[in-house]
């Protein structure tokens, strides 16, 4: 199944899944738990869950596979075009603050956190090899609220990502997406 209509499909069962009415932006108050997903590098299946005021914790799982990825090719990662499947997981302690907040809520955050990639290294020899990455994060982003639908965010982030294994290497990750919250 195409992976863009899987995140679709799974945003708009989760949209059905929340029924509860809303009165002003809930998200990170009454609702502290977000399932949504992110476009970019990775695509992504994304959450978030608020800790307390101004803490919270994100997590992602992505998936490369449009022929078009990071290779590595024995002194660093290479960009490569083949068909591939590569699964990545990310999760990062964010700290988040308000800079609008009115009917719609704009909140800018900084995290750190990390990302391992478990790579498909069928693309180099077919023995079936498959290879661990490892990365520190820094995300920053823009989170924006709405006070109707009250359980709907929209963000967009960057992530500065320092690989260190299986070699050292700087990438930059970017996300837009849609978090619902429950």
């Amino acid at each position: 199944m195409n992976i863009t209509r899987l995140l679709c499909t799974a945003a708009f069962v989760t949209a059905l899944g929340v029924t509860a009415p809303a009165h002003a932006t809930e998200v990170g108050n009454a609702r502290t738990f977000g399932l949504g997903f992110g476009l970019g590098s990775p695509n992504s299946l994304v959450g978030k869950v608020f800790l307390g005021p101004g803490q919270a914790l994100d997590f992602g799982i992505g998936v490369s596979r449009y022929g078009w990825g990071r290779c590595w090719n024995g002194d660093g990662y290479v960009r490569c075009r083949d068909g591939f499947s590569d699964v990545g997981i990310n999760v990062d302690y964010l700290w988040q603050e308000n800079l609008v907040y009115s009917k719609v809520t704009l909140d800018w955050h900084i995290g750190a956190g990390g990302r391992i990639w478990i790579i498909d290294q069928d693309r180099f020899d077919n023995n079936s090899n498959d290879s661990v990455a490892l990365a520190g994060r820094m995300p920053v982003g823009l989170d924006l609220m709405f006070s109707r639908p009250s359980f709907l965010e929209v963000f967009a982030e960057i992530a500065p990502t320092l690989y260190v294994v299986p070699g050292v290497g700087l990438d930059f990750e970017g996300l837009l997406g849609a978090r619902f919250y429950f």
